[in-house]
């Protein structure tokens, strides 16, 4: 079983260490999130004004809620549910057979196996997520932005941690007229790549706040 990094690196790059999953030469069951391909080159202004753009629209976006599909390097293929909610809160809920449940209470990520019965922390400060769930995203002083593109009705914002102390990067892939997420895509640097698709997206939905909090199995 994964450890807590390389499975949190897997949904949000969050890993400090390559992958240790070697890929395979089976095709993958589903087409994994795609970036748009590089069509036309664009200039500072319009690079930095689509940065804004999204900034603002996934800072605007205070709760949302629905499935998701994530693609992993061996082309195995988990799904689950995930909420999240602004500042600082996101849950994510593997389907069987996956044991895996990941929650971030706004100051710590903990993975938890349902198998193993082991409960694993990290602050959310050291991770990539503090970035994704700040109630007021700023790309350009937070992250290293190492591209950003535009085709196909899609936009793809590709960053890396700043501090160069977290492996990989991480692309967003949004949709170019809503600015909706999309999904995203990891790398890290053994060139492993990781897709996740959201489906069935729902904003503003009043959410339980009790999904955000994850006792040890030793406090049930």
């Amino acid at each position: 079983m994964m450890n807590l990094l390389t499975t949190l690196g897997a949904i949000t790059a969050l890993a400090t260490a390559p992958l240790a999953v070697s890929l395979q030469d089976a095709a993958p069951a589903v087409p994994a999130v795609t970036a748009p391909a590089t069509t036309t080159a664009l200039t500072e202004a319009e690079r930095s004004a689509i940065l804004k753009d999204v900034s603002k629209a996934m800072s605007d976006v205070k709760t949302a809620s629905g499935k998701f599909e994530q693609l992993a390097p061996d082309y195995s293929i988990s799904t689950g549910n995930f909420a999240l909610s602004r500042p600082g809160k996101v849950r994510f809920d593997y389907d069987d057979p996956t044991p895996l449940l990941i929650v971030s209470n706004g100051a710590t990520v903990a993975m938890q196996d349902s198998e193993l019965e082991t409960t694993d922390r990290v602050p959310l400060s050291s991770t990539p997520l503090s970035l994704l769930l700040d109630d007021s995203l700023d790309f350009e002083n937070e992250a290293r932005v190492l591209d950003v593109v535009r085709s196909n009705g899609r936009i793809g914002v590709t960053l890396q941690d700043r501090s160069g102390e977290m492996d990989g990067t991480l692309s967003l892939i949004l949709s170019d007229t809503t600015r909706e997420l999309l999904g995203w895509r990891t790398e890290d640097s053994g060139g492993n790549i990781t897709s996740v698709q959201l489906i069935g997206v729902a904003y503003g939905k009043k959410l339980n706040p009790r999904l955000f909090i994850l006792k040890d199995f030793d406090d049930e």
